[in-house]
C-alpha cells in the first residue's frame, strides 16, 4: 500500500493533534502539512503534492470555499470534511462543493483513517447522522463540481 500524504486543517489544535496521531499511527499516511485556517490551502497541497485534505468546516477560511478552492486548483486533492456541525444544508453544501466524504466530529472513531483511505480510493462516505436526508438533499440540486457517486456510504 502506498502512503498517502495528507494536510490536515482544522483550528481546534486538539482535535487536529487527534487526527494526527490517528493518521501517522496507521501507517497509510505521511501528514505533510497542519494548518489553523483554510487561506493559503490550494498553494500549500501543491507544493506539498497532498493527495487528501481532511477539512474543517467552520474555521477561518475553512468550509466551501476553501473546498471550491481546492476544487479549482491542479491537481485537484480528495477532499474530507469534518465537523461537528453536520446538519442536512452544511453536509449538501460541502459535497457541492467538492467534498468527497464528511465525517461528524464526534463519530470519528476508530474507522477514521480508513474511511480517508476509502475517499483517496473513490468512495463518497457521509458518515452524519441524517446520510439519508443529505443524499435526497443532494440529489434534488445535481452537485457544483466532479464528485463521484459511484460508491455511496452513509450511516443513517
Amino acid at each position: 500500500m502506498s502512503t498517502i500524504r495528507v494536510v490536515v486543517a482544522d483550528d481546534d489544535e486538539t482535535m487536529r493533534r487527534a487526527m494526527i496521531d490517528v493518521l501517522e499511527a496507521h501507517g497509510g499516511f505521511s501528514v505533510v502539512a497542519d494548518v489553523a485556517t483554510g487561506a493559503g490551502l490550494p498553494e500549500l497541497v501543491a507544493e506539498t503534492d497532498a493527495e487528501l485534505v481532511v477539512l474543517d468546516v467552520r474555521m477561518p477560511s475553512g468550509g466551501a470555499s476553501a473546498a471550491r478552492a481546492l476544487r479549482a486548483s491542479a491537481p485537484y486533492p480528495t477532499v474530507v470534511a469534518v465537523s461537528a456541525s453536520n446538519d442536512v444544508s452544511t453536509v449538501a453544501e460541502m459535497v457541492r462543493a467538492g467534498a468527497t466524504g464528511f465525517l461528524a466530529k464526534g463519530h470519528l472513531g476508530t474507522t477514521f483513517a480508513d474511511d480517508l483511505v476509502r475517499c483517496t480510493r473513490g468512495h463518497v462516505m457521509i458518515a452524519v447522522p441524517q446520510g439519508v436526508q443529505v443524499l435526497r438533499a443532494i440529489g434534488e440540486r445535481p452537485p457544483d463540481g466532479p464528485a463521484d457517486l459511484t460508491a455511496v456510504e452513509a450511516s443513517t
